[in-house]
């Protein structure tokens, strides 16, 4: 299964790559490849994403925060989507919570700007688990603990989690829950 290039409208030189990996088993490996700098890419939590335009929003934020207004929370724009994901101003909270786990069993990857798809390669070379359609992290999602973390009430749950989440994410700048 192939992954999913977007190009980012804001800033048409920049392209936000997506891949979803289920039952991975070596998602510790994975974790320290980014912490290490063999390859540049956020790792997800998949039951904190109820669709893959949740993780676009949070991406292109980063973007805009790396490129127009030139300041991060964070120091790259990787964790810069983990932080834009999270309702929490505080990053290692952002981090423990929408970061995979060493024991997750599938993981959602961004990437940003992999223009020649060698990240992706080195990903997908590095993973135990099987590539599958980034659409498919609506099955992972866990609606109980994204209601818990985001403090959503049952109305906005019931007519539109993603609306709900986006709106978050794109209002963290200016209110904290």
């Amino acid at each position: 299964m192939a992954a999913e290039v977007i190009a980012n409208e804001l800033f048409p030189d920049s392209t936000i790559t997506l891949a979803l990996f289920r039952n991975v088993e070596n998602v510790k490996e994975i974790r320290q490849c980014v912490m290490n700098g063999t390859f540049e890419a956020a790792i997800l939590k998949t039951s904190m994403i109820v669709d893959p335009f949740q993780v676009i929003v949070a991406a292109n934020k980063a973007v805009v925060h790396q490129n127009k207004v030139g300041k991060m929370m964070t120091k790259n724009v990787h964790s810069e989507i983990l932080f834009n994901l999270s309702p929490s101003k505080n990053i290692s909270d952002s981090f423990r919570k929408f970061g995979a786990g060493d024991t997750d069993q599938s993981v959602f990857i961004a990437v940003i700007d992999d223009k020649t798809g060698q990240t992706l390669q080195a990903i997908q070379n590095t993973v135990k688990g099987q590539q599958v359609d980034v659409d498919e992290v609506k099955q992972l999602s866990d609606l109980n603990n994204i209601k818990k973390i985001y403090k959503l009430t049952d109305a906005e749950l019931s007519w539109s989690p993603l609306d709900a989440l986006v709106t978050r994410i794109a209002a963290k700048d200016i209110m904290t829950i």
